[in-house]
């Protein structure tokens, strides 16, 4: 295979995107962990099975907007013919194989949440993406992968072994339900290449929630002290952004593209509140900004919605 052909593929899986999904894991298992013992091996497999999900999750996507993308996105592998449909669907089913046995391998409780992720990430792709209900869908996705690295701890959280762990998990789940929604809500315009975009004042709410909840989190105790760090950090991320997005009015679809770049890197920096909130150290947290930089790099050569 050549090098052209491996970058094809990389496209193809929306490679930047691939570095938020970690710390999704990490918010889930840290979140609802009793912190007797940290399964570092547990959490790389988790990982393993998330990302080859999402992978193939996005193929599919690709696969179902065929017709679309040949009018509105052109260049991209599938309908540019740089990768044939056959081989994009052969790849998507390999990697959900994967992401079943490596779910398998885990416990029942992750391997019931992958065959959960599989149908909704399906049901998105190819029925309900362009309804009314596709940013909560896709909302929806993102929270199961929040509980997917929280399964290995869920029958823990069930027994009532960790108090407030539920609530605790309940509350990040929604946080970036919220928050991804609003992604998937706003992405909608960012194909309309003659039009022009007015933020109105709903638009900021799915970014302006997730904050409120990180703040609510903090100030009862749900989480420890650490996360008012984080949570500096991500609120500075999400006021310059709105600042930024509303600086141009109304936006074109270039700047449309660029925010929605820039939100998606952000869901690393969402979930650093919630994974340093649950750390005894406050500096573990900010490992997770590791990923940051191969999301912020990898986007300027590949394209991530």
């Amino acid at each position: 295979m050549s090098v052209q052909q491996i970058k094809n593929y990389l496209t193809l899986v929306r490679f930047p995107n691939l570095f938020t999904l970690p710390s999704n894991i990490l918010a889930g298992y840290f979140s609802s962990n009793t912190y007797s013992e940290i399964e570092t091996n547990t959490i790389i497999l988790v990982i393993l099975s998330s990302t080859c999900l999402y992978a193939a999750g996005v193929i599919f996507n690709d696969v179902a907007d065929k017709k679309i993308d040949r009018k509105e996105r052109p260049n991209r592998p599938i309908p540019s013919g740089k990768i044939t449909q056959r081989n994009a669907i052969i790849l998507a089913l390999l990697l959900m194989a994967i992401s079943i046995t490596v779910s398998y391998l885990i416990s029942a409780v992750t391997l019931i949440v992958v065959f959960i992720l599989i149908s909704t990430i399906m049901l998105y792709d190819f029925v309900l993406k362009n309804s009314l209900f596709g940013p909560a869908v896709m909302g929806a996705t993102r929270v199961l992968n929040i509980l997917l690295g929280a399964s290995p701890n869920l029958s823990i959280l069930i027994g009532g072994q960790f108090d407030d762990g539920l609530y605790r998990l309940c509350l990040v789940c929604f946080s970036e339900f919220v928050y991804i929604a609003g992604i998937s809500a706003l992405s909608r315009y960012e194909t309309h290449k003659n039009s022009t975009f007015h933020l109105r004042w709903f638009h900021t709410m799915p970014f302006l929630l997730p904050l409120s909840i990180g703040v609510y989190t903090a100030s009862v105790g749900l989480f420890n002290g650490n996360s008012w760090i984080y949570l500096f950090i991500f609120g500075s991320f999400i006021l310059s952004m709105l600042k930024f997005a509303t600086s141009s009015k109304p936006m074109a679809n270039s700047l449309v593209q660029k925010i929605i770049s820039l939100l998606i890197v952000g869901i690393i920096v969402h979930d650093t509140v919630y994974i340093g909130g649950s750390l005894d150290s406050w500096y573990l947290g900010l490992g997770t900004y590791v990923f940051l930089i191969p999301t912020l790099t990898l986007s300027k050569k590949f394209y991530v919605t």
